[in-house]
């Protein structure tokens, strides 16, 4: 969007997968927590008698899909930084400051507009407001 200034609409598609990928992250480290978990339950058999399916197998099968997990999760982790650097960058740049923290605090903080509101001690109809003017000069930083 070279040149042409954005809307307020783009803006908000713009830094809305922030809150997205916090979410995808937070899944994925939920089910490494989880194949962790089973992993551990699991015992070893040392009778040697089943040797296809022995819980030793089922847990070198589950600490792979662990390190499949953690490849996945670093990628994103990567990915997920890169994006909200260049997000925070433009946000920096907003005057007043207040305009700032309303963006930090809901797409990068994962706040509600009421804890917003809250923490910058404002009401939430106010807060709506400075959210819309926030990301109108948003829009505005190329």
């Amino acid at each position: 969007m070279k040149g042409e200034r954005m809307t307020r609409k783009e803006a908000k598609r713009e830094l809305k997968p922030i809150k997205d990928m916090e979410r995808d992250i937070e899944s994925i480290e939920l089910e490494i927590e989880r194949l962790m978990t089973l992993a551990t339950k699991m015992t070893t058999s040392y009778d040697g008698i089943n040797v296809q399916s022995s819980p030793k197998n089922k847990i070198e099968e589950t600490m792979i899909r662990v390190e499949e997990y953690r490849g996945k999760l670093t990628k994103m982790l990567l990915k997920h930084l890169e994006y909200k650097n260049m997000c925070l960058n433009k946000v920096s740049q907003i005057q007043p400051k207040t305009l700032q923290k309303i963006l930090i605090y809901y797409y990068f903080q994962d706040k509600t507009f009421e804890e917003t509101a809250e923490m910058i001690d404002r009401s939430v109809r106010w807060t709506h407001d400075m959210f819309d003017m926030a990301l109108d000069k948003y829009s505005e930083i190329f």
